[in-house]
């Protein structure tokens, strides 16, 4: 009797489907939930330190006491309707390596990390030389020759066709981004907002903050192409201060090379005693004579 009930047992069993004998392998489900917990873990670890390694050496790179990095240039210019503003100059120390000397130039060479690699951004620049700048709004600064300090789109105006009927179109914000080696047939990309955040990726870039009638925004690119670019393109083909192989500042350049942060960020100590510290090691004054922007000419 034991016997037959057991056999009815195994095969309802089998009826039901279920086939599995004793000693086959189990469901694999909660140990290949575990491999793949373990293969997101190590993914994520190997990313992180990838990318806290690319941004270790990412351009433009730091420059340190005893280790020099990069030094870049880019041209930068501002365009209001239908000229070009004169160039801004520093509106203070530099104190993280990416500023100004009033020649149409943004001069990189980042002193902290914070400025280097990736946050090298034109919102450094733009601090630098005391510029309010957004898609929406520009604010010259106090320094600026432009009588008319603030230009926001779609409420300030340029002359547009014939002066002599004085049209007038409201205008449009936008950063034009070259490549190094841009000319005449170079289509620039076209940025309408996040100026602050674009970061500047490499030496001999070009950037003009256009405000330009409205109707000639979506088109400015093919249209314009060089014709927009900065007029320090003559000066970005061969700057006036470079620094030397061991990092300090050319010779009576203004560029003052590795110094120390005001910021309170964390660098490695000289490797000079502070007792061999020149007074030249100082932040450049940003009232040198040679970085006196000539008179103006611009349209206000």
């Amino acid at each position: 009797m034991d016997s037959q009930r057991s056999l009815r047992k195994i095969q309802r069993v089998q009826r039901a489907g279920v086939t599995r004998a004793a000693g086959q392998r189990r469901p694999v489900g909660f140990a290949l939930l575990l491999v793949a917990i373990t293969v997101v873990g190590v993914t994520l670890i190997i990313f992180a330190r990838g990318s806290y390694r690319a941004a270790a050496v990412s351009s433009p790179k730091v420059n340190l006491p005893g280790s020099p990095g990069d030094h870049f240039h880019n041209a930068f210019g501002i365009y209001l309707c239908d000229k070009f503003i004169e160039p801004l100059s520093d509106a203070g120390p530099d104190t993280t390596g990416i500023h100004s000397h009033a020649d149409g130039l943004i001069h990189i060479h980042p002193y902290l990390q914070s400025s280097s690699g990736g946050n090298a951004q034109m919102g450094k620049f733009f601090e630098m030389v005391g510029l309010e700048a957004t898609g929406q709004k520009v604010v010259l600064p106090a320094g600026s020759t432009e009588k008319k300090k603030t230009w926001q789109s779609g409420k300030d105006t340029c002359n547009v066709g014939d002066k002599a009927k004085k049209k007038t179109e409201k205008g449009q914000w936008v950063l034009l981004e070259y490549p190094p080696q841009a000319g005449p047939e170079t289509v620039p990309t076209v940025h309408k907002e996040g100026f602050d955040g674009l970061s500047i990726r490499t030496d001999g870039q070009a950037w003009t903050m256009a405000f330009l009638p409205a109707s000639q925004v979506d088109s400015v690119a093919s249209k314009r192409k060089g014709d927009l670019l900065p007029p320090s393109m003559e000066e970005l083909k061969n700057p006036s201060d470079q620094l030397e192989p061991d990092g300090s500042g050319a010779p009576g350049s203004g560029d003052q090379g590795v110094v120390p942060p005001v910021t309170g960020e964390s660098v490695p100590a000289p490797t000079k005693p502070p007792t061999d510290a020149a007074p030249t090691d100082a932040a450049p004054s940003t009232a040198a004579p040679t970085e006196k922007a000539p008179a103006t000419s611009a349209a206000g």
